[in-house]
């Protein structure tokens, strides 16, 4: 993505779709897929930062994300042995930092000295930038670091029963309550942060047609429609007011059920254009991507289109 010394750092949510289109003005694209309506407002938010660029959940991640000029942003949080708010991704650690164990096996200060940035390197060998020595962070480092300048989706990745109340400690601690959604795969712990803080927005993300068939076998005939259904109206039960479901199980008849019951679909598993192509086009009112950079230039490419017509 080409910028013409455009400040796209200077963004915030808070200049919203008009402010990121002036700021990418200067952006060159040679894509040719024929622009598509947005829905609005859209939110283009960083995957774990813009994890395509940079390791995941990690300090450069988010500065990577910030330069791109994107505001919202999603990251993964889990707790340390010692009760720290630690971001990482995964149930072991083993795959992307080396180490045996789940975070929740290891004090923070060991957490803080792991090295994810080898894991990046050898599984992202087309950037040019190499990252061995990132490492590990808390959620209060990223606070401190960048503060208001995003809107943050905290997804809650495990079960913890205090992962909760922790993240709120440090959200809270920072004034960040306006700042903030909370999301998760787990319903009891998408519940719990909508009890705990009713205040702040949540999203339940739903699991792919095929695992959610296999989570929750159901009788001949009840179709995968039906199930996703229950899981936007047990959300919409529960206070829940945004559903996320992956980009390739979306239909125009899901959307209408979340829509028809007050909810908003957000996408997720965007792993190419078409992926990104397909959630827009079906109306989806934001998606994570490794590649927020390509969301917001299809936003300019609606933009231009509308404005010459």
């Amino acid at each position: 993505m080409a910028t013409d010394g455009c400040a796209l750092n200077q963004i915030t949510r808070a200049a919203g779709l008009a402010g990121i289109l002036l700021a990418l003005a200067c952006t060159t694209s040679t894509e040719t897929h024929e622009p598509r309506p947005f829905p609005t407002p859209f939110e283009v938010i960083a995957h774990r930062g813009a994890s395509a660029y940079a390791p995941e959940n990690t300090i450069p991640a988010f500065q990577k994300a910030y330069a791109l000029g994107v505001v919202d942003v999603e990251l993964d949080i889990q707790l340390s042995q010692d009760g720290e708010v630690i971001l990482f991704h995964d149930s072991s650690l083993r795959e992307k930092t080396g180490e045996i164990g789940a975070v929740r096996d290891h004090l923070a200060s060991d957490l803080l000295e792991m090295d994810i940035g080898r894991w990046f390197d050898r599984t992202h060998p087309e950037v040019e930038q190499k990252w061995s020595g990132t490492t590990l962070c808390t959620l209060g480092e990223v606070f401190e670091r960048f503060g208001d300048r995003f809107h943050y989706h905290i997804e809650l990745k495990s079960d913890d029963v205090e992962l909760t109340a922790r993240a709120l400690d440090q959200i809270r601690a920072h004034g960040l309550e306006s700042r903030v959604r909370f999301t998760s795969f787990r319903f009891e712990q998408a519940e719990r942060a909508r009890r705990l803080a009713p205040e702040i927005p949540t999203g339940l993300l739903v699991r792919d047609a095929a695992r959610l068939r296999r989570e929750a076998p159901a009788p001949d005939g009840v179709t995968t429609l039906s199930l996703q259904q229950a899981e936007i109206d047990r959300a919409r039960m529960a206070g829940i007011d945004q559903v996320g479901f992956p980009a390739e199980d979306l239909t125009p008849e899901l959307i209408r059920y979340a829509q028809g019951r007050g909810l908003e679909i957000r996408a997720w598993r965007i792993r190419s254009d078409a992926d990104m192509h397909r959630a827009i086009d079906l109306g989806a009112m934001g998606m994570t991507t490794n590649w927020p950079d390509r969301v917001v230039r299809e936003l300019l490419r609606h933009k231009r289109r509308r404005t010459t017509r």
